[in-house]
């Protein structure tokens, strides 16, 4: 897709309220005009630039500047000679109001207007002789404000320029780049610009000249390995730190630099006083007890400041404060010794990879991955190599992490260990080998821990990251005390879960779940597949449970985190709540780039999802997509499959064939083995989709057999799931095994089943008319479903208590889809239409299933039937309405 360049003069995005009511207030009798407020880059010269030239570009501009500030009336220098002896006022006054009409006078950076510029200006504005448009700064407290006076009086309005939405930064991405934007994308533009309209464009511009983002099928996808990019992309999204004092800036850099700073050694640098200041302004932050620090408020320009503090000034403060005799929190020590790093000071190569280790845990990893890099791998321990494996895995680079994650396991000292490895190893294996490592290697590592081959160590050495937490705590890290059986039981469960040995034994599982003496990565991993588990068997609530024991309890980083978000949005769905998804959509996560490329895709998903259910399929498969090629670049295997398959039924539901086709290939080539979250759910959308894009035999008789299987082993979630989309979209209805599946458990599709059988048990077309309403939104195929149900099954043939028109399909129906409507009464098939319409087969096929959606069919020769009935429908109405007449 041909990326457009920004140097076009891009659009004003989400800015239109504000010029309308920029134009409304030259219009208004009651005012003069407009004062337009804003930091540096939210727009304001834009949206004056863009009036003037729409009231045709002749009326005055001035713009004022710090050099003019000094001179009396500098701003008027543009227009007449100020060196010019004698009627210095009368000459500008002629030169500003001239002309039959009011001019409106625009101004620009008025925060630089000399006093006698603003008094003459306020002025001609209070006689009537101009208008005025004036663009200024925000003010400080206590500085110049111009034209305060002409607000105070209400002569003249007043707007305040605040950030863009998300939803217009999203518009702009995508104008610039094309395509559909990821969410990971949005995030990181998002924390580098503030959503400031010009550091925005100065950062896209950035992004696309040096080809930082990555365009995968139409989607833009933010790619997290280059660790250079925060750097560069820090110093295209400017920052204004002029407001600042000299003193205040140094203040900001020392906190943000140490991470936190006590006051007296604050007060030693002589920088007490502008600390303060800054406090005052929400810069810095006073916090803790006996020992009151300084910590600065995390922004993007923190790390601007990190990375471009003189190396000199860097060095001598590094040392005041490495030698200050404080208490720094394990965060500010991890930032203490990349600034040494950074400035080329000293530092004990344990102490490097003690922060590398923090910055993991704290999910910072591409601080992480600056603060490894020159750190040799040969004298790291085996709980470091983990660590480190797994870090490399979750961004992506799985190659890598999964040698390290081999030598890892050759040199574990502990069964706990070896089964932490397993679970990493488990998420992110693709087939039953891979290069580095295979199911044999873990029994090969604890039969030589058995032997005695290799020491069991309980030195804190052997885990840095964890010199600061109690022994309990170490433990839960590890899990030293593992005896030799119980790690082979667990092993072989976590074979069970991939698909290795035989279905796990859910039992066995959950117990582990709940099992303090196991090594917490594993709890976690056993308690995201019960709460999977849980799901299938239409148990929204007890995968609630499993899944509040995760957060409450276990630390969640890495792969982890994320499958446990994806899950909690899908409980959330099911109970109904989709505010609380929202709600978790909007969260922020880290600003750490890796870390939000890394979950983009998952965000996406939910997002597909929500949008599925709310019936907003347009913004559904642009989440989808979005989300599967998220998911693809950085390798989520376990997350995929799941993701493929609710994105082909999105993308079947929008007649989009060849990108439901797209992702149906990429389904099949992923291998049955392998931990897959919700992985026969994704298959029933498969299967469904299959059928409806092609009428596979194969693919009915598949969903029939899986449908006995769940039946039979009273895995209630997916009978649901298969029973609810065979009435939505083949109409088939089992009265009887509906009403009891929708006892059996909770969820959207438990619901509609619920609703529908008990209606058709009691023959009550009523209940079924008013629950076909609650659908015409959001799934108007399951409405007209029940509507045509009423009127064959319960013979309803009165006027149904819905909406007027809300079932009037015929006119939702598409110029084109009229047209292929007839081709299809007439009997022609899909490849004669597309002949006819001169256009592809796949396009008639996906303009044929929106047809069938809305007519509320699934079979070609069901269309004229279908389309006889509205037609009658029609007449009847119109007899109605002239009856009434």
């Amino acid at each position: 897709m041909t990326q457009r360049h920004l140097h076009r003069s891009p659009p004003i995005f989400g800015r239109e309220d504000e010029l309308r009511a920029i134009e409304e207030s030259l219009t208004d009798a009651s005012g003069v005009g407009i004062l337009i407020e804003g930091d540096v880059g939210m727009g304001k010269t834009r949206l004056g630039r863009e009036v003037h030239r729409r009231r045709g570009g002749k009326e005055p501009w001035l713009h004022a500047d710090r050099v003019l500030s000094q001179t009396p009336f500098g701003i008027f220098g543009m227009i007449v000679d100020l060196d010019e002896p004698g009627g210095l006022i009368g000459r500008v006054i002629v030169a500003v109001t001239g002309g039959a009409q009011i001019p409106t006078v625009f101004v620009d950076d008025a925060h630089y207007l000399d006093e006698h510029s603003v008094r003459m200006l306020s002025q001609l504005v209070a006689d009537g002789r101009i208008k005025l448009v004036a663009m200024t700064r925000h003010s400080m407290v206590g500085e110049f404000w111009p034209f305060a006076d002409l607000v105070d009086e209400q002569m003249l309005a007043q707007m305040v320029l605040g950030p863009l939405t998300t939803k217009d930064m999203r518009t702009a991405v995508e104008y610039s780049f094309g395509g559909i934007a990821a969410q990971g994308v949005l995030d990181i533009v998002e924390f580098h610009s503030g959503r400031n309209p010009g550091k925005l464009l100065e950062l896209l511009e950035y992004c696309r000249r040096q080809n930082r983002l990555l365009m995968r099928k139409g989607v833009l996808v933010l790619d997290g390995l280059d660790i250079d990019f925060d750097v560069r992309a820090r110093d295209f999204a400017r920052i204004d730190l002029d407001q600042y004092s000299a003193e205040e800036r140094e203040a900001l850099e020392l906190v943000v630099m140490a991470g936190e700073i006590d006051i007296d050694l604050m007060l030693t640098a002589g920088l007490g006083p502008a600390a303060d200041r800054l406090v005052d302004v929400d810069e810095l932050r006073i916090v803790g007890g006996t020992s009151r620090v300084y910590i600065a408020r995390e922004h993007h320009a923190s790390e601007t400041i990190r990375y471009n503090a003189p190396i000199g000034r860097s060095r001598k403060w590094y040392g005041m404060v490495r030698d200050y005799p404080d208490n720094p929190s394990r965060r500010s020590q991890m930032l203490r010794t990349e600034w040494a790093l950074g400035c080329g000071a000293a530092v004990d190569e344990r102490q490097v990879v003690a922060a590398a280790m923090t910055a993991i845990e704290m999910g910072e990893w591409h601080r992480a991955l600056r603060i490894m890099a020159d750190v040799p791998i040969a004298r790291l321990t085996a709980p470091e190599l983990y660590e480190l494996a797994s870090l490399y895995c979750n961004v992506g680079q799985v190659a890598l992490g999964l040698d390290l994650l081999a030598h890892c396991l050759h040199r574990a000292c502990c069964p706990g260990l070896v089964v932490t490895a397993a679970v990493l190893w488990a998420n992110r294996q693709v087939t039953h080998r891979s290069v580095a490592l295979e199911v044999a290697d873990f029994t090969a590592a604890l039969d030589r821990i058995a032997a005695g081959e290799i020491d069991c160590c309980d030195d804190e050495s052997c885990h840095p990251n964890e010199a600061n937490l109690d022994h309990e705590a170490r433990r839960a890290f590890a899990a030293e005390s593992l005896d030799d059986a119980t790690a082979r039981t667990v092993l072989l469960t976590i074979w069970s879960a991939v698909g290795t040995y035989g279905p796990p034994d859910a039992d066995l599982l959950r117990s582990h779940a709940f099992d303090t003496s196991l090594p917490h990565v594993y709890r976690m991993g056993a308690a995201l597949i019960c709460a999977s588990r849980d799901l299938e068997l239409g148990r929204a609530r007890r995968a609630q449970e499993v899944l509040a024991l995760v957060k409450r309890e276990l630390p969640a980083v890495g792969m982890g985190s994320m499958l446990l978000r994806m899950l909690e949005a899908r409980v959330m769905m099911e109970l109904g709540d989709l505010d609380a998804v929202h709600r978790s959509l909007q969260l922020p996560q880290t600003s750490d780039i890796a870390h939000i490329a890394a979950h983009s895709g998952t965000s996406d998903i939910m997002a597909a999802e929500v949008s599925l259910i709310e019936g907003d399929l347009d913004q559904s498969l642009r989440f989808a997509r979005a989300g599967v090629e998220a998911l693809d670049h950085w390798n989520q295997s376990s997350m995929l499959v799941s993701a493929l398959g609710v994105s082909q039924y999105i993308a079947t539901l929008s007649g989009e064939t060849d990108i439901a086709e797209d992702f149906d290939a990429k389904f099949a080539q992923m291998e049955s083995s392998g931990l897959h979250v919700e992985s026969r759910r994704a298959l029933v959308f498969t299967l469904i989709s299959r059928w409806l894009r092609t009428s596979d035999p194969e693919s009915e008789r598949r969903l029939r057999h899986l449908l006995e299987d769940a039946d039979r082993d009273q895995e209630f979630g997916l009978s649901a799931q298969i029973r609810s989309l065979l009435f939505r979209h083949l109409g088939e209805v089992d009265v009887a095994e509906m009403r009891c599946l929708s006892a059996a458990g909770e969820g959207h599709a438990f619901r509609l089943l619920g609703a529908v059988g008990e209606a058709l048990w009691s023959k009550d077309a009523a209940v079924l008319l008013r629950f076909a309403d609650t659908q015409r939104l959001s799934a108007p195929d399951i409405a007209a479903r029940c509507v045509q149900m009423a009127r064959e099954r319960l013979n309803h043939r009165g006027s149904a208590p819905l909406a007027r028109g809300s079932y009037d399909l015929s006119v939702q129906l598409t110029e084109r889809e009229r047209e292929i409507c007839g081709f299809l009464v007439k009997g022609k098939s899909n490849a004669e239409i597309a002949v006819l319409l001169g256009a592809a087969v796949r396009t008639v096929e996906g303009h044929a299933y929106r047809l069938y959606r809305k007519l509320g069919v699934t079979r070609r020769h069901q269309v004229a039937e279908a389309v006889a009935r509205l037609n009658i429908e029609a007449l009847g109405s119109a007899k109605q309405e002239t009856d009434r007449s």
